[in-house]
């Protein structure tokens, strides 16, 4: 659209928004009374509406006014563009009077949530007690503009995004785990070792990638499948097979023994990792870059740790 159109674009809602009220409700004087407005305003909105686009949109009844068949369909279409209008206007309000400046909303998967976040939660709530972190975690990308929109996002995937600002937080380095006693049954040395045994698969289905690196390009794949990454995690943990894992999800389990390697430098790395999302980059001195900052700091300790296993 042009920059003329554009300035031509508050007319336009109200010749739309009295086009809405009067098919709606079935006469120029119930919309007018709706709009505050006089009847014969409304009349005008409409016909010069109709003038705009070269046809008549009502059938002029005795007793009121009734779509016709083009003014039905274009109807349908006025009322979704009406619709996001008035929710952004009402975001925009609700943020502003809502806004808590310590407040950051955080979205993320539920296994990174879990097994990565939580347990590191305490030492942001010491360093940083003026910051309110909120979790969202859920496999449903949240947006990080408009409608429903999230601070900050941790996701899974591989650059480049299309978000404004994206920085990378923690490699996709993936390592087989299971449960000490399904370990203890047999001693697996190499990949040929695991025909047979059941193999945990999540959403990324990085098993089959896996036994390609690792010279076994025609072994059957054959286990649970889950949605999730974090319930491969838990099948493993209860002795359901052999998940394979982001390593940095699995190293609180690997410490407390409830998760053990199944086969010792059988890694797989891959393109792919953990990255923190954000519509533009955070205020410098803001709630949000206090998070960045810790969350940076938090990846690049666990980075180092991880590394000089």
């Amino acid at each position: 659209m042009s920059a003329t159109g554009r300035r031509t674009a508050p007319s336009i809602v109200n010749h739309l928004a009295a086009f809405e009220a009067a098919a709606r409700l079935g006469s120029f004087r119930a919309a007018a009374d709706e709009l505050h407005v006089t009847p014969g305003a409304v009349a005008q909105q409409v016909r010069t509406l109709e003038d705009k686009l070269g046809r008549p949109l009502f059938e002029r009844l005795p007793r009121g006014l009734r779509t016709n068949r083009k003014g039905a369909a274009y109807l349908l279409r006025v009322r979704l563009a009406l619709d996001i209008l008035e929710d952004a206007t009402r975001e925009l309000l609700q943020r502003d009077e809502q806004a808590d400046p310590g407040q950051v909303l955080l979205s993320t998967t539920p296994a990174f949530a879990s097994r990565w976040l939580i347990p590191r939660l305490g030492q942001l709530a010491r360093a940083q007690p003026q910051v309110a972190l909120m979790i969202d975690a859920s496999d449903s990308t949240r947006p990080l503009s408009g409608k429903g929109a999230v601070d900050l996002a941790v996701r899974w995937g591989t650059p480049p995004f299309a978000e404004a600002y994206a920085l990378p937080l923690l490699p996709g380095l993936a390592i087989p785990v299971c449960a000490p006693a399904l370990r203890g049954e047999r001693r697996w040395q190499q990949a040929s070792d695991l025909a047979g045994v059941p193999l945990i698969s999540d959403s990324h289905d990085n098993w089959r990638r896996w036994l390609d690196h690792h010279g076994q390009p025609g072994q059957r794949v054959h286990g649970p499948v889950f949605s999730q990454t974090i319930l491969a995690i838990e099948a493993a943990e209860q002795g359901m097979g052999i998940a394979l894992v982001p390593r940095l999800l699995v190293e609180n389990a690997l410490r407390a023994g409830t998760l053990v390697c199944a086969l010792e430098h059988h890694e797989l790395q891959t393109p792919a990792g953990f990255h923190l999302l954000a519509a533009q980059a955070p205020e410098p001195g803001s709630a949000a870059a206090v998070v960045v900052r810790w969350l940076e700091q938090e990846a690049s300790a666990a980075f180092i740790d991880v590394d000089h296993r």
